[in-house]
């Protein structure tokens, strides 16, 4: 099993246990702050599968049907993530506004606190490692997604612990209250997934720091020059293309080997790049790098 899928299984089964605990938690508080973290952790555990089953998808190898790879469905997951939380976070401002217009009792405070307490650094841990593994695995959206509900999980934590401490000391407003910076911390973060995931399906350039790496990379090659250097996104992976300029002297074996040899030396240094197609002209022909 790859590092990614580890990680997917691994946020599977603490949004199993996350959600377990809060259902129990909510049903003896009755706090409608704790019923949208169960909601919140609820759809986080199907956005776990969603990513497990697209980054497993994107891992497939090419086939007649997809020349290109499957890398797309992971940006794919991503996207239907970040409408579960969206849709979530809808639900929960409803049910949060005619909780603040008629706030109703909350039993057994002290055990929401506790628990939000104990789930805080649980959520924390499993953020920074799957945040960690898309990085190391050249940007993978379905991970970059998951950490995110685990981020959101936090903050949202955090705004129920508050909400149930207020509560407790004589404020019930302070549980719908809680519920709404819930709510908007989905929304914020399901915005900025859907930006991400919109910009690979429309073949979105790299970062820059990919590009300026790749350019580097090229110029410090000796006798060739370029021009057209283009890069796109899809999924956690990058497809390269771009024309160099060889002596017009040059048979073709010659200017076969020196293609291949910088397409190794991309791919070496940049893991996220999949593929790079290389077109060969002789020097001359263009005396642009931007024609």
């Amino acid at each position: 099993m790859s590092n990614k899928l580890k990680a997917a299984s691994t946020s599977i089964f603490a949004n199993i246990g996350l959600l377990i605990s809060k259902i129990v938690a909510a049903i003896l508080t009755g706090s409608i702050g704790m019923l949208a973290e169960c909601l919140h952790s609820g759809f986080d555990l199907v956005a776990s599968f969603l990513a497990f089953i697209g980054i497993k998808i994107a891992q497939k190898p090419d086939d007649e049907k997809h020349e290109f790879g499957h890398e797309k469905y992971e940006s794919l997951s991503s996207f239907f993530q970040s409408v579960i939380i969206a849709v979530t976070a809808l639900f929960v401002i409803f049910e949060a506004y005619h909780k603040l217009k008629n706030p109703g009792v909350v039993e057994n405070s002290e055990v929401g606190i506790i628990l939000m307490i104990i789930t805080i650094p649980v959520a924390l841990l499993v953020s920074r490692y799957l945040s960690k593994i898309a990085k190391q695995e050249g940007g993978s959206h379905a991970l970059e997604a998951d950490s995110a509900h685990f981020a959101t999980d936090v903050i949202a934590s955090v705004a129920v612990l508050i909400g149930l401490v207020c509560v407790k000391l004589g404020f019930p407003q302070g549980d719908a209250i809680a519920a709404f910076v819930v709510a908007a911390i989905m929304l914020y973060i399901s915005f900025h997934l859907i930006k991400e995931t919109f910009f690979v399906f429309m073949d979105y350039a790299p970062e820059k720091e990919i590009m300026e790496h790749m350019t580097r990379i090229i110029e410090k090659y000796p006798g060739v020059s370029y021009h057209k250097l283009r890069a796109r996104r899809a999924g956690s992976k990058v497809f390269v293309d771009f024309h160099i300029q060889v002596r017009s002297t040059m048979n073709v074996v010659e200017s076969h080997e020196i293609s291949m040899q910088l397409k190794r030396k991309l791919m070496k240094e940049l893991p996220e790049i999949k593929d790079v197609m290389i077109h060969i002209e002789p020097k001359g022909k263009h005396r642009k790098r931007d024609d």
